[in-house]
């Protein structure tokens, strides 16, 4: 028997049964994001969910960010690991072109707060399965009709990969849901059809051989905002609320 992992869940399991990523899924899903921000050249950047800040870490190297946001709910985790953020000695002896601020700050995904306001991508990595109902429903309001940014990412778990993994039916216990790719999709185009963003699928983690038909281990929604359109929904109250810590 060895030990197997899904997102933070150990089980012993018979060797054979095991899929392995190769880089593992979640640094797939943090080289997607930096694949994104080196072709789209973003400069002002939020994580939301942003956990151990290991995409912000990964982030804050690229030189056309300006500005490097972190949120999350879990107040232990930033204050643990947002040291780790700090500048390092190369970047004292070889200094940015340009100045880089890293803020993080701990509050709800799903709570409005001006500060995250006109940036141009803000990335959502294994985030929304961890909402429960309610946030879910609040959550398109927020991202897409209040922070409005020009592109937006997120990944999600595909359900229809878990029958490939042994005796798994959520991957995480915090998971409130896992879509399958229909369900995902059907969500991503409402949401982009409300708000004046176009969307494309992809994802990350190949199925083994014989399986291509369950699709991705992880899909991912790329949303970018439509030029001319203006957000249906109206937020007079939008500048300067601040409701982060």
């Amino acid at each position: 028997l060895e030990m197997y992992v899904i997102d933070g869940n150990f089980e012993e399991v018979c060797p054979e049964k095991v899929i392995k990523f190769k880089p593992p899924l979640y640094k797939q899903r943090y080289q997607f994001v930096r694949d994104f921000v080196d072709q789209h050249k973003p400069k002002k950047v939020a994580d939301l969910g942003c956990g151990d800040t290991e995409l912000l870490r990964l982030l804050k190297i690229y030189p056309c960010i300006q500005r490097l946001v972190g949120v999350d709910i879990d107040k232990e985790k930033l204050q643990s690991n947002g040291h780790q953020l700090s500048p390092y000695l190369g970047e004292f002896v070889k200094p940015r072109d340009l100045d880089l601020t890293v803020i993080l700050y701990h509050g709800s995904v799903v709570e409005r707060d001006s500060r995250l306001l006109g940036f141009d991508l803000i990335t959502c990595i294994e985030l929304i399965e961890h909402l429960d109902s309610d946030d879910l429903a609040r959550f398109p309001e927020v991202v897409f009709g209040y922070l409005s940014p020009a592109m937006i990412v997120i990944s999600t778990p595909n359900s229809e990969f878990n029958p490939l993994f042994p005796t798994v039916t959520l991957r995480d216990a915090d998971h409130k849901f896992e879509w399958n790719r229909m369900e995902f999709q059907t969500w991503a185009l409402q949401v982009a059809n409300r708000y004046h963003y176009s969307v494309e699928f992809t994802g990350v983690g190949e199925p083994p051989a014989g399986a291509e038909h369950v699709g991705y281990c992880t899909q991912i929604g790329v949303f970018r905002k439509n030029s001319g359109k203006v957000t249906e929904l109206c937020f007079p109250e939008q500048h300067d609320q601040h409701v982060y810590e």
